[in-house]
């Protein structure tokens, strides 16, 4: 066995080798879930079917929780109105390393399962919770980001009160993505939609970032009140202190982000356009019988 099939072989409740580079995974916490994990160019891609199917105007509540999801897992909708779990982590160069990042995901994915039944089933209203406050002055306090960006070679730029703003690589867009502690961790986050007011294209802009969630790696959408408003945009979560190749891939994966989604969110602000987008998915051009 490789050093990986022994490290999912470790942290799944079953295993089965598919080929080289594919697994079967089995998880459980108070319900199965059945996941299915490929190697691809430095990364392990997790996904699973969880068997929900909520109702369109069930989406929002789901993605203003979704934030509140361990490491990189996260909701996505791939031509089906069935919610998978997905999550795709880049490999550290280490055993030890790579190993606390799969248990850390597979874990992740245990939890959201579970957290997800328990927001379908209690209805939940979206308010989800904050990234805790790191209780130490590690690497994922803000001087340690601040030296983390400098050695992956990023632009970064410090605000008044030591926020980090990090120049994301978005073709004609200036694009910005903030990056703070959360957790002993850290989260890189870029905001590329604000709407003020109730927000007509609700429906669509949700089905539009679930679906984003299946095309994008390592990225999540989030979706969060501001008041009367919303903003969305993308996130990248790491669950303890992250190294400069994954501060890294996480200002990538944002800058892809940004060059593929900024203008359709821009778009999906308009009402008409946001029921055409609609109207081409059928199993959501109507109310669903979901949960």
């Amino acid at each position: 066995m490789t050093t990986i099939d022994k490290q999912l072989a470790r942290h799944a409740d079953e295993y089965r080798q598919l080929d080289a580079d594919r697994w079967a995974l089995a998880l459980s916490n108070g319900q199965a879930l059945a996941v299915t994990a490929r190697r691809d160019d430095g990364f392990l891609l997790l996904d699973a079917d969880t068997g929900v199917r909520p109702a369109a105007g069930r989406l929002a509540p789901l993605l203003e929780r979704a934030h509140a999801l361990p490491a990189a897992v996260k909701f996505a909708l791939r031509g089906s109105p069935t919610l998978r779990l997905r999550a795709e982590l880049p490999l550290p160069e280490t055993d030890s390393e790579s190993e606390e990042r799969i248990r850390e995901h597979l874990e992740g994915m245990r939890s959201a399962l579970h957290q997800l039944h328990d927001w379908v089933s209690a209805r939940a209203a979206g308010e989800g919770l904050a990234c805790p406050e790191s209780g130490d002055s590690g690497p994922a306090g803000p001087g340690g980001l601040a030296e983390l960006l400098k050695e992956a070679g990023w632009e970064y730029h410090e605000r008044p009160g030591g926020a980090l703003l990090a120049d994301l690589d978005a073709g004609g867009r200036f694009l910005q993505a903030e990056v703070a502690p959360c957790g002993a961790g850290a989260r890189f986050r870029v905001t590329l939609c604000r709407e003020d007011g109730a927000a007509a294209a609700g429906d669509a802009l949700c089905l539009y970032l679930l679906e984003a969630n299946a095309a994008l790696r390592y990225a999540r959408a989030f979706l969060q009140r501001e008041g009367q408003g919303i903003s969305a945009g993308f996130e990248v979560r790491v669950e303890s202190a992250p190294s400069a190749a994954e501060a890294g891939h996480a200002l990538a994966a944002l800058s892809v982000a940004g060059r593929h989604c900024a203008g359709e969110l821009e778009v999906l602000r308009d009402g008409a356009a946001a029921g055409i987008y609609r109207s081409a998915r059928p199993p959501w051009n109507h109310q669903s019988k979901g949960v």
